[in-house]
């Protein structure tokens, strides 16, 4: 049982976007911004490595697609040996990067692939709102549900003998958190702890389709990561990809992991 944690690069992205109600006077202390308020975020794919699977989970943006298979690459995985993607979520960021452009038109990366996202995300991406439109490719979603290889869940799966989807919706309606049960846990919670400053249960995205079940939602994986030692992967934070999680009094905190 192995666990990378890849980087992807990062884009720039308005600083309230990601911090939502927080003021700038405090989010700015946090991470630095530019002239035009935008901040760094970074993308931290994962790759797990249990028994014969090699399951990869996020994948960036499209544009990020030749970064994903650099880092493969150091690991002496190919595209082949890839035999399951999870998305947390099917927004850009987290899904493009399985996917190449041929001649104007997607190709998966990973033939061999299984391809592991909630029922809801999957519907919820095939057919965009007028809120939903500008984070979700309906032609990728599209692509994934006519392969053959597209396993949606409504309920908690393991889908190895360590690895287990979990329903944590909030951020979007069908989002899900990764556990891994190894010798070290780790958890993937995707864009509902994104940063290490999300640790407040009160901070969240602009983007959080429902501010009530993200709280609700961070609050049950927080409480779980803390009851034994738990690295804990943030997607979007430029300075801290993973660090163990723990409960202080009402609050959490990181400490680096090993």
């Amino acid at each position: 049982m192995n666990v990378h944690v890849m980087d992807l690069g990062s884009f720039p992205l308005d600083g309230g976007a990601l911090f939502g109600v927080v003021p700038r006077s405090r989010w700015a202390q946090m991470l630095e911004a530019d002239a035009d308020n935008r901040i760094a975020l970074a993308m931290h794919a994962v790759l797990i490595q249990d028994g014969n699977q090699r399951i990869l989970v996020d994948t960036g943006t499209n544009e990020a697609s030749s970064k994903l298979l650099e880092q493969l690459s150091l690991l002496q995985i190919h595209p082949h040996d890839i035999t399951d993607v999870v998305f947390t979520h099917m927004h850009y960021d987290h899904s493009g990067g399985a996917f190449r452009s041929v001649a104007g038109k997607f190709q998966p990366i990973f033939p061999n692939a299984i391809y592991h996202m909630t029922e809801q995300e999957l519907n919820d991406a095939l057919v965009p709102d007028e809120r939903t439109r500008h984070f979700y490719n309906p032609e990728l979603a599209s692509l994934i549900s006519r392969t053959g290889r597209c396993r949606t869940l409504t309920d908690s799966r393991m889908i190895s003998a360590s690895v287990e989807l979990v329903p944590a919706p909030g951020h979007t309606r069908g989002h899900l958190a990764v556990w891994v049960h190894g010798p070290e846990r780790t958890l993937v919670p995707g864009d509902m702890i994104p940063t290490t400053h999300h640790l407040n249960v009160h901070y969240m995205t602009a983007f959080d389709e429902n501010a009530r079940l993200t709280i609700q939602t961070k609050k049950t994986l927080l409480q779980e990561a803390a009851l034994r030692p738990t690295r804990v992967v943030f997607y979007h934070d430029p300075r801290t990809p993973s660090a163990i999680v723990e409960k202080e009094e009402n609050r959490y905190r990181t400490r680096p992991s090993d």
